[in-house]
């Protein structure tokens, strides 16, 4: 069931980031996509990760590798919000 919360998650992120771009008279590129797509693919292997671990009785590598993979994510999320889709427009 998790997983399929987290699916769901991830197609609500998506879609809410093709709806601010669009919403944008210049959207981001094709390349800033491809940056935006690995990105959510590596959020939502982190969080099938940490799950992966909950399931097999593991919660301190939970902990652990949420910790570290999870670092990494909040700082490319981070990074792509600034850098993409949240810029402040100079004209």
């Amino acid at each position: 069931m998790i997983h399929l919360l987290i699916g769901a998650a991830a197609v609500l992120a998506l879609w809410f980031l093709v709806d601010t771009g669009r919403r944008r008279r210049s959207g981001p590129r094709w390349w800033q996509w491809l940056i935006t797509g690995l990105g959510l693919g590596y959020a939502v292997f982190v969080l099938e990760l940490i799950v992966g671990f909950l399931e097999e009785g593991a919660p301190r590598a939970a902990l652990v590798m949420g910790l570290i993979t999870g670092l990494i994510a909040v700082i490319w999320w981070i990074l792509l919000g600034r850098l993409v889709f949240f810029q402040k427009k100079t004209e």
